[in-house]
């Protein structure tokens, strides 16, 4: 009750405080980057040296590509059944592809599952989304804006990804067996204390309750897939083909249970794909995701 009772505290908060004149439109950029920039790294260094690596944490890195193709593929039927224009298809198929796995992911495993499902959730976010953004994300927004896709860019700015170079940093001294000093970790633990708050807090301050209601019907049928559809799919591929019931499948549901992503729904918006469409996916999809992926946890104990 406690954990549930910080997580609305903090949501809330954030939503308030964008409501005073602290605050500009800046301020969630701003905290953004903080977490991406600092908090991530920290969180990483801190938990993936300690991870005992199995062959199942690959479904960590294949399952938001599954999440990915299949709303590609929903879109894409969708699309041509209720004769959508080829700006607003593009937009559902990669604002609804890809969850918002650091921002919400990060904070709601941490108090679901502690150290353990954050830990997974990094490997999900860093070694799974990200590649999914760069790539897939990417070359689809590119070809729905026509635009040439320079994939040698796409290539360089994965691999000089701050967070993803200190992911490799970690997985080599998770697999080199390199013992990390008790005070550096100890170290680590206190700057990576507020992580949780931080996020929360900037979650609230990027809620934004003004729908359009001319794009009510797009809106609602592209967080049809991302919050219902896309982990009853990963509900049913890891539980009932894969076979896996375990803490690695809750990070994997969960994982595609989440609000669209921000940055994606930012990319879409550039590439002319209807960025009001766009927008507005995230700024519904984060805040109503949350008690969704309560519920979920309730439901697979």
């Amino acid at each position: 009750m406690v954990k549930i009772a910080l997580l609305l505290t903090c949501i809330a908060s954030g939503f308030l405080l964008k409501q005073t004149t602290l605050f500009d439109q800046r301020s969630p950029l701003v905290l953004n980057n903080l977490i991406v920039y600092f908090f991530i790294p920290v969180l990483t260094l801190y938990h993936i040296p300690k991870i005992e690596f199995r062959f199942e944490l690959i479904w960590l890195s294949i399952t938001p590509f599954i999440v990915y193709l299949f709303s590609f593929l929903f879109f894409r039927i969708f699309g041509k059944h209720f004769e959508l224009d080829h700006q607003t298809e593009g937009a559902l198929i990669i604002t609804s592809g890809i969850g918002s796995i650091s921002f919400v992911g990060f904070p709601v495993f941490e108090i679901l599952y502690g150290g353990k499902g954050l830990a997974l959730g990094i490997i999900l976010s860093l070694a799974g989304t990200l590649i999914v953004f760069n790539t897939l994300g990417i070359s689809t927004g590119l070809y729905y804006a026509n635009k040439e896709a320079h994939y040698r860019g796409i290539l360089v700015r994965i691999l000089t990804f701050p967070p993803l170079l200190v992911f490799l940093l970690a997985l080599g001294i998770n697999f080199t067996g390199t013992a990390i000093p008790e005070s550096m970790d100890d170290l680590l633990f206190k700057l990576s204390a507020p992580f949780s708050v931080l996020a929360l807090l900037a979650i609230g301050m990027q809620i934004d309750l003004n729908i359009d209601l001319n794009f009510l019907k797009t809106l609602l049928i592209g967080q049809f897939y991302k919050l219902l559809l896309a982990p009853l799919i990963i509900y049913i591929f890891m539980w009932h083909i894969i076979g896996l019931n375990n803490l690695t499948a809750k990070i994997c549901l969960l994982g595609a249970a989440i609000g669209s992503m921000n940055t994606i729904s930012i990319v879409a918006a550039q590439l002319g794909l209807n960025p009001k469409l766009s927008a507005l996916m995230p700024a519904i999809g984060i805040p109503v995701s949350i008690p969704i992926l309560f519920i979920i946890d309730f439901l697979i104990q």
